[in-house]
């Protein structure tokens, strides 16, 4: 019996450690990229006689973990900025995605937006690993202003790389004229994405921006410095 019960016991740890190192392989060998996501409110055009409201998207959002949030962030940009949220079926609950504080000439960027037709519902900038469409990952966002007692916008954006890289968004937004959650905003978009350009999605209530850098891997950067480190202390003694 009690045989049994450490065979099995190594057997999970072991199975743990297998999965564990399988991920940490993955992360290595995907795409890495900063994201910079800037969604805002744009105030409709009264001769228009629409109606928007729909049914509310499925956010899909069962197993959640939370992007780490720096500390050192301006209370100007911590107001406009909400935690970000995302699946991690493939990195485990050490995924490496890190919000940072915004880039300026990020700023510069939204600096160009109307406060007043266009303020900011959501503004984050992080920095993750992007997959093949098999392997990607959604992100779940979430404004901190509220509406209904509740976020006022909610949505969840994923990446994936194919021949070119790939963004796809599903949001659900509930206006400040909205009286109950009947009223709500919901629309999907999706768009061939190129590193380094600015991109802009379109809607007569809400615009989003993205843009996407490629960067070093964190994880093969760390392990090259570790290697270095260890053959310097190697060639000092």
């Amino acid at each position: 019996m009690g045989i049994r019960f450490v065979t099995m016991l190594a057997f999970i740890v072991s199975s743990m450690l297998s999965a564990q190192s399988m991920a940490q392989e993955t992360e290595k060998k995907a795409r890495w990229y900063k994201v910079n996501l800037t969604i805002f409110k744009q105030k409709p055009d009264s001769k228009l006689d629409e109606s928007f409201a729909a049914k509310a998207i499925e956010l899909d959002i069962p197993d959640l973990i939370q992007l780490k949030q720096q500390k050192d962030k301006s209370d100007a940009q911590s107001a406009i900025n909400a935690p970000l949220a995302l699946h991690h079926e493939s990195l485990g609950s050490n995924a490496p995605f890190v919000e940072q504080s915004i880039d300026e000439d990020w700023i510069e960027v939204l600096g160009k937006l109307d406060p007043a037709k266009q303020p900011i519902l959501y503004n984050a900038q992080w920095v993750q690993p992007v997959y093949d469409q098999k392997n990607h990952i959604p992100l779940y966002f979430e404004s901190s202003l509220l509406h209904l007692n509740q976020p006022q916008l909610r949505g969840v954006m994923d990446l994936h790389v194919s021949r070119y890289l790939h963004a796809h968004f599903k949001i659900n937004y509930w206006p400040e004229n909205a009286d109950s959650f009947e009223d709500l905003v919901s629309f999907e978009g999706a768009r061939r994405m190129r590193s380094k350009e600015l991109h802009y999605l379109d809607h007569p209530l809400v615009g989003v921006l993205l843009r996407i850098l490629p960067m070093e891997n964190p994880i093969a950067a760390k392990e090259k410095l570790e290697a270095e480190r260890l053959k310097a202390e190697a060639t000092n003694t």
